[in-house]
């Protein structure tokens, strides 16, 4: 310790060189003049003493002076000021001050007397007797030995401070000088500066710096703030002020003892003794020196929030506190464990040093991989303490990912990985999947996007920051393909953000620039062409119409990867080949709208030599094949109609049949011998679009085209490849889909899709071979008399039976199954839209079968087949008439036909089936109509098709879309159907209701009679749609009762047709069916017509009060007003009835048999138990008459309420005796009786009347005690006779 550096050195005074001078007579003559120099008054004895003694000293020191430790050796061996000393001082100095007094003058002493009169006050001479005094008291008292602390720079700071403050005070300033004290009057003078030179200044090796103090806590944040970050919790030891407070303050260390001495180096009581000697040892303001200690000896106690590595990998909490600080895992603010907390790293993401914020984006980047992976499964990358926190983090990575993304050099390129993991790589095996939006993945529930991460993006920064970064491309060739990959992933996501990509200045063109319209030919730095810019554009062009026409104007630069063939391309081969797909691609998806079709004749000699390359040998590459091929049938789709192209006539039919390409693909299908269905598909389709654009616009309906066909193709169908493929085909999609555990129940998994995918590509063969056979038909042929070629009827037939019957559908909208499902779903569709154009032609399906099975089939369609059900929908509405009817025996009121039966109807059956113009989904199979009208080519998410949902989309349609009249009846105010209805439609509405109600009845009877069940209406349906029949009468004019849509006869008697199978009586005679679905439920199937704004409720109290208006207790529509009624709804619909429309009730007369119910249990099980029902249930006995299934309800509830043989708990005994007086008080003997006797069973059967009344049995005894017990023997007495008959 005695070698130890002092932090301070000692102040000292520099010594004169010579002994001081007693004051001489200044010389008043100046050398040059000889007189005496004048002397102003302004200027004191002291001042100019000063002057004088400034220019006297000219010499300087030359060597640097020396300057002493400040620590001091124990006083035993130190030198201390004695009293002697001190007196012999004060001598000097008066003896000194007397001489020069003696030597002024008269007017220089009361010159300085004023001047000290200015500056100390006129006290100042008593201050000075007072001192004097004191003085030379202390000299007459005897000498006290004390033992003084040593002569440290700290003694002014003890003198000063006070004993009770609680805070240390820091060492003084070595500048700091007593004058400092000086009265306030000497503050005017200006402060001198030596003349300091070059040679003046020296450094000397300074001491160690005393410890930065940590902050002990901060303020809270205020909601002012915005958003904040918890750095931790502060784990330092607390300390008690209040008992610190009361104990004593040590004593200073004595001058026996150096500072730090008895404590180890580096502990915190070795900081307190050195740097902050007179605080207490347990001051609180000095916890902060505790902290390190206090965080070690915790961290063995407490498990620290889980700590990553700078890799992204968890460290184990058993290795945190012992890692070496050198691995970089120490800079947080608590340094005593290793690794960074997710706080931290978010923390140091914000960093201002580039270099540490870039390796904690790296970290960030590496966090957001595992957790991508561990979602998907994958254990090793599972970390367990964030389970669950997948989709938070995410977000929070992204947002520190977005926010460094406009930085330069690797900052920005680490920014990008971020933002690359958190939106591609999160879900990496969508990358390749197109023609559906995937708003719904990301999101917490597969029912909306609200905190999907991508849609809350601030997509106009981000957008604008990748355009920049790629137009400048001083990134990364890494990061630039990551931006890409980003871009591409976003347009996949939303067509409103493909929508925003397009329309971001210059970032297509820069795409374009960057990516694609590299040097030709390349050099040996340039980069090659990125064909997944062109997947980008193939994705933008599929979101919308409008996407797709910005696009074509830049896709003329596309030419360079057509004009060369792989072969000679200057690119290697399979860039060039993906170029060429990806191209040829892109031409295709233009075409689905009928734009930019004139290219093919623009580059006709290059396509030309494309074709020639496919068919020859040197081609190897089935994508490519399978790319020309889908080229070639999407252009000849729109060489059928010219008319529908945009522009029109961009591509024609005899430059079609120029070309060959009917000819060219029918040499490609001689070539194949493979059975492999990727290019037999696309190959088939190709020949069907050929035949049927023969049909228009070839010779005699195309009858030479189908000849070739046929002759080329009949043998192959026989005992060749193609039946090979179809056989391989069907029997793929029937094994594919058998092995798909669902019950319909449970969501679809990832697993699930697999295998729907691989089902998909099966489904896809086997509908472009019907396709290509229906091709074959001649024109306007319904059943022909033989077919073109072959096909395995039998088979396809199961297949589509297995498909539309498949559990799949009904576990595709189940919660918790991903929101791109559906799209592979979508060849099921056009496989089962494909059949049902097949079975119409062949000559063993009846008329009512094929009726059947287009009912059935119709609700399995999606987007894009609109143009398919509303075909099917007018050949059922030509199918079903008076011939038809009665070929089958079945009736039907011969006024259905006077207005031309169904026709009436057709209107609006085609108008509910066509989508909405700014929603138009285009058809996997494009046709000279969609090319026309479809806005997008991409499914919507699957939270936007959900069945009991009010949406924008006709399809997938529900089981009771034959009620589509009525619905638009019931808005005729907001349809658009009536603007577009023909001159000569006359009907009215009661005309439309018949129908409607006609067809609904004959697809109930068709689809029952082929069993077929699966697709019949359901009960909660079928109740809503006869509902909706009498709210037509809802805000209208009642002055004639015959104009009331629901009192026609012909209306009454299909509806009572329609409930028929769903009362009581029918549920008896069938097997029950114990399973409710969550759509048997009235509020879901209402929410399809009424939507999310109006519920249920609402409705049914107008349902209610238009029956207490206008009914004049209406039969069926009495009974309508009870299934809301039931225990199964909620207590609301009860009330409405039995409390606020009490009177309603004693018109209600439905017997029990025929209420609607598939279980009259649901209107007696649960117990009511709220006691305003009960009671309205009492006063509406009392007050009768109630009659029917109404007075069982009551009758039930009260007794149930009453006898605890029948109470569901052995509670409310003085309850139900109070309501048991009242019931034998006011009640009168009916109701007594029916009380007292009722018994109701709740297995089995249930007891109706006048078996509930009549039960015998050991219960009887009991409720008479009861009564005795509650109502006394006087009760008891009175109904005694009843309990004995």
């Amino acid at each position: 310790m005695s070698t130890e550096k002092p932090m301070i050195g000692s102040i000292l005074e520099r010594t004169p060189k010579g002994s001081p001078l007693s004051p001489s007579p200044k010389s008043n003559t100046s050398g040059k003049t000889g007189f005496p120099t004048v002397q102003h008054r302004s200027k004191s004895a002291f001042a100019r003493a000063r002057e004088d003694l400034k220019r006297q000293c000219s010499e300087r020191p030359r060597e640097p002076p020396l300057v002493q430790p400040s620590s001091i050796p124990p006083p035993s061996t130190g030198p201390a000021l004695n009293r002697s000393d001190t007196d012999e001082w004060r001598s000097q100095v008066d003896e000194e001050n007397r001489r020069r007094v003696e030597h002024m003058t008269e007017e220089e002493r009361e010159q300085e007397r004023q001047e000290i009169l200015e500056r100390f006050g006129p006290n100042v001479g008593e201050i000075l007797r007072k001192a004097r005094e004191a003085r030379e008291s202390q000299r007459s008292q005897p000498s006290l030995m004390r033992q003084e602390e040593p002569s440290t720079t700290f003694e002014v700071t003890e003198r000063i401070s006070s004993p009770k403050s609680p805070r240390p005070t820091s060492p003084p300033s070595v500048l700091i000088r007593s004058s400092s004290t000086r009265p306030p009057s000497r503050t005017d003078r200006k402060l001198r500066f030596a003349d300091v030179g070059p040679n003046d200044i020296h450094v000397y090796e300074s001491a160690p710096p005393s410890p930065r103090r940590k902050p002990f806590a901060l303020p809270p944040p205020t909601p002012e703030d915005g958003p904040t970050i918890s750095l931790g919790e502060w784990q330092g030891g607390r300390t008690d002020r209040s008992a610190s407070s009361r104990e004593e303050t040590p004593t200073a260390p004595t001058g026996s003892t150096r500072p730090g001495e008895n404590a180890e180096e580096g502990t915190p009581e070795y900081i307190r003794q050195r740097f902050f000697p007179t605080a207490p040892a347990n001051d609180p303001s000095l916890a902060w020196i505790q902290s390190a200690e206090a965080e070690s000896s915790s961290s063995e106690q407490v498990a620290p929030d889980v700590r990553f590595d700078l890799s992204g990998t968890p460290i184990p909490p058993s290795l945190t506190s012992s890692l070496p600080t050198h691995l970089g895992l120490h800079h947080h603010a608590e340094g005593t464990h290793a690794g960074y907390t997710l706080d931290d790293i978010f923390l140091l993401s914000r960093s201002t040093v580039p270099a540490q914020r870039a390796t904690m984006l790296g970290v960030l980047a590496r966090i957001a991989h595992k957790l991508a992976r561990s979602r998907k499964g994958d254990r090793e990358s599972r970390i367990s303490e964030l389970a669950s926190r997948e989709n938070e983090l995410r977000k929070r990575i992204l947002a520190a990912g977005v926010e460094a993304m406009g930085e330069r050099g690797s900052l920005g390129a680490r920014a990008i990985e971020v933002i690359w993991e958190c939106i591609v790589g999160w879900d990496e095996e969508l990358i390749a999947l197109e023609g559906v939006e995937l708003k719904d993945v990301g999101a917490a529930t597969s029912m909306g996007p609200s905190s999907d991460p991508i849609s809350s993006l601030p997509l106009d920064f981000v957008l604008a920051q990748i355009a920049n970064s790629i137009a400048v491309a001083d990134l990364p060739r890494e990061s630039l393909t990551q931006l890409l990959a980003i871009l591409h992933r976003l347009a996949q996501h939303s067509n409103d953000i493909a929508t925003k990509i397009v329309s971001t200045p210059a970032l297509i063109p820069n795409v374009f620039r960057t990516f694609l319209l590299t040097p030709i030919p390349p050099t040996a730095g340039s980069p090659l062409p990125d064909p997944a810019a062109l997947q980008l554009l193939y994705t933008l062009v599929l979101s919308l119409r409008s996407n797709a026409s910005a696009i074509v104007e830049p896709a003329d630069a596309l030419l360079r990867f057509v004009v060369t063939l792989p072969p000679a391309s200057p690119f290697p081969r399979s860039v060039a080949t993906a170029l060429l797909i990806g191209t040829l691609r892109l031409y295709t998806a233009l075409a689905s709208y009928g734009l930019y079709s004139h290219i093919a004749t623009t580059a006709s000699q290059s396509l030309s030599q494309i074709g020639q390359y496919v068919l020859s040998e040197q081609c190897d590459s089935y994508q490519l094949k399978e790319a020309w091929l889908l080229l070639l049938e999407a252009w000849t789709v729109c060489a059928r109609d010219p008319h529908q192209t945009t522009p029109s006539h961009e591509i024609l039919w005899s430059q079609v049949a120029g070309w060959g390409w009917g000819e060219e693909v029918l040499q490609m299908r001689s070539r194949l011998e493979d059975v492999d269905e990727q290019l037999w598909a696309p190959l088939w389709r190709a020949l069907a679009a050929w035949l049927e654009g023969a049909k228009v616009n070839g010779e005699r309906g195309g009858e030479q085209e189908r000849a070739t066909v046929v002759h080329a193709v009949a043998e192959a169908f026989t005992n060749g490849t193609e039946i090979e493929v179809v056989d391989k085909a069907g029997m793929g999609l029937a094994v594919t889909l058998k092995c798909l555990e669902i019950d319909g129940a449970k969501p679809l998994q990832v697993d699930d899709l697999v295998k729907l995918e691989a089902a998909g590509k099966h489904a896809m063969t086997l509908a472009s071979v019907i396709r290509l056979w229906l091709s074959c038909l001649p024109p306007r042929t319904v059943k022909p008399d033989s077919p073109p070629f072959l096909l395995p009827f039998a088979q396809l037939s199961e297949a589509c039976v297995l498909i539309a019957s498949h559990p799949l559908w009904s576990s595709l909208f189940v919660d918790g199954t991903p929101g791109y499902a559906h799209v592979f779903c979508r060849p099921f569709s056009l496989l089962l839209s494909s059949y049902l154009r097949l079975s119409r032609t062949l000559p063993d399906i009846s008329d009512d079968l094929w009726v059947a099975q287009t009912f059935s089939i119709l609700t399995r369609f999606l987007p894009g087949e609109e143009e398919s059900a509303q075909r099917a929908t007018e050949e059922i509405v030509d199918l079903v008439t008076a011939d038809f009817m009665q070929a089958r025996g079945w009736s039907a009121p011969p006024v259905i036909w006077e207005k031309g039966g169904l026709d009436i109807i057709k209107p609006f059956l085609i108008y509910a089936l066509r989508p909405s113009s700014d929603a138009y989904v285009g058809p996997i199979w494009t046709s000279p109509r969609s090319i026309s009208l479809a806005t997008t080519q991409r499914l919507p998410p699957l939270s936007a098709l959900r069945p009991n949902i009010r949406r924008d989309q006709p399809l997938p349609l529900h089981r009771d879309w034959m009620f589509a009249p009525v619905d638009h009846l019931l808005r005729s105010g907001q349809s658009d159907v009536f603007k577009s209805l023909p001159s000569s439609w006359d009907a009215s509405e009661t005309e439309v209701v018949r129908a409607t109600l006609f067809l609904a009845r004959v697809s109930q009877e068709i689809v029952r009679l082929h069993n077929l069940r699966a697709f019949l209406m359901s009960r909660e349906e079928t109740v809503f749609a006869c509902m909706k029949v009498f709210m037509l009468e809802h805000e209208q004019q009642h002055n004639d009762s015959t104009e009331e849509v629901f009192r026609d006869s012909i209306v009454g008697q299909f509806m009572e047709a329609l409930v028929a199978p769903f009362t009581a009586f029918a549920a008896s005679q069938s097997t029950p069916n114990s399973k409710t679905k969550e759509e048997d439920n009235l509020e879901v199937i209402a929410a399809r017509f009424l939507g999310a704004g109006t519920p249920f409720y609402q409705y049914y109290t107008d349902f209610v009060g238009l029956y207490d208006a206008i009914s004049f207790s209406h039969p069926l529509f009495a009974r309508l007003l009870l299934p809301p009624t039931s225990m199964r709804y909620a207590v609301d619909y009860r009330k409405h009835l039995w409390v606020d429309y009490a009177h309603v009730a004693k018109t209600i007369r439905t017997p029990p048999d025929q209420v609607i119910t598939s279980d009259l249990k649901e209107y007696l099980w649960p117990i009511e138990t709220q006691s305003e029902i009960v009671t309205a249930y009492l006063r509406a006995l009392v007050k009768g008459p109630l009659e029917g299934f109404v007075r069982l309800i009551a009758v039930h509830h009260l007794a149930c309420n009453i006898w605890p043989d029948l109470r569901e708990s052995t509670d409310g005994d003085e309850k139900a005796g109070k309501l048991l007086k009242v019931v034998v008080d006011q009640g009168g003997f009916d109701v007594v009786r029916d009380v007292m006797l009722y018994r109701q069973v709740r297995e089995g059967p249930i007891l109706l009347p006048p078996a509930c009344y009549d039960q015998t049995g050991e219960w009887r005894t009991p409720r008479l005690d009861f009564v005795g017990r509650y109502g006394g023997d006087a009760m008891k007495d009175r109904v005694q006779k009843l309990f004995e008959l």
